[in-house]
């Protein structure tokens, strides 16, 4: 009887120091979103009354605007894993990308077009189109940026934001909206300049445009909505991406003649470097009156990781130091 007492009392015992233990690990541990398998509806009846896209008012009270706004905004939020995914992505790129367009005096708001282009991956399309930004190689080299048997700088996430501001700056000049400068990215300078030609209408809201880029425009504002106010939705999202503790941002100002054994002294393979930098091309890496950021994985850096202060922004010039130069107090 007393021997049987005494298993009773260790099973007990052991139940509740793992309950103890349980407890405390999920104190410990906290997710940045909560996956929901189920459908993810817009969950108000109404869009807001009123918004706004780079200091530009969007015609809600225009029962068609209205209607395509909260058609797309219900598109945009369906799917919730797929959505946490990408605002977790946008949690650490659209720093970057938003201090790139300060510098480019873009409104921050253009970072959007970016997301609805490529979910902030690098992807490329039927095209040829590639990147972040979704650029053609001819519109790369027209905006600045280098591509050759080295490096493909569509596929550099803060070059390819850099060469998608000077586009945009361009596109504002001769529209005088960043609206239609945004519609532009998808319909094209030409077919921007004829729509508004041929039906006499200035305003992106005014213009009947192929479907695609009216879509686009409405995704763009849908997804604004949506990153910025995302609990409104359903989502539970924490203010750092998961990525913070996955990648580290170096920079480089001298040519790295055997990217391998670059790569070894951050103890990685070429081949994850090249994972993480899907913008070089060879085994070396030439740079000449610029910088480059290079992406690693956070595990593999030879140094504690610093947090990061503010957003790194590429540099257009630079002087050649002895060694990789590390970010200061830019670094994920």
């Amino acid at each position: 009887m007393r021997k049987t007492q005494l298993i009773a009392v260790l099973i007990l015992a052991f139940l509740l120091v793992g309950y103890g233990i349980y407890v405390k690990l999920s104190e410990e541990f906290n997710f940045n979103f909560t996956f929901n398998t189920g459908p993810q509806f817009y969950s108000s009846e109404n869009p807001p009354d009123q918004i706004y896209f780079a200091g530009e008012t969007v015609p809600l009270e225009d029962k068609k605007v209205s209607r395509r706004f909260a058609k797309e905004l219900k598109s945009q939020t369906y799917w919730h894993p797929a959505r946490a995914v990408m605002l977790d992505r946008a949690h650490f790129w659209l720093p970057h990308i938003t201090a790139i367009l300060k510098q480019y005096k873009v409104p921050e708001d253009l970072k959007y077009l970016a997301v609805v282009e490529s979910g902030l991956q690098n992807v490329d399309s039927p095209k040829n189109a590639g990147g972040f930004w979704q650029i053609i190689p001819q519109t790369a080299r027209n905006y600045g940026l280098v591509i050759n048997d080295e490096v493909d700088e569509r596929y550099h996430p803060l070059l390819a934001t850099q060469a998608a501001c000077r586009y945009l700056q361009s596109a504002h000049l001769l529209f005088s909206s960043w609206t239609n400068a945004a519609a532009s990215y998808n319909a094209g300078i030409n077919g921007m300049t004829q729509a508004m030609l041929r039906q006499r209408k200035s305003s992106f809201y005014q213009l009947k445009l192929n479907q695609q880029t009216t879509d686009y425009i409405f995704r763009i504002l849908a997804v604004k909505q949506l990153v910025e106010h995302p609990k409104e939705y359903g989502y539970k999202v924490s203010r750092h991406s998961t990525l913070n503790s996955r990648i580290r941002m170096i920079k480089v100002n001298k040519s790295i003649p055997n990217l391998t054994a670059f790569a070894q002294q951050y103890g990685i393979t070429y081949q994850t470097l090249r994972s993480y930098n899907p913008w070089i091309k060879k085994n070396t890496l030439t740079i000449k009156k610029k910088s480059y950021i290079l992406l690693i994985p956070r595990k593999n850096t030879p140094k504690p990781p610093l947090r990061a202060s503010k957003p790194i922004v590429p540099e257009t010039t630079g002087t050649a130091s002895s060694k990789p130069k590390e970010s200061n107090a830019n670094e994920y």
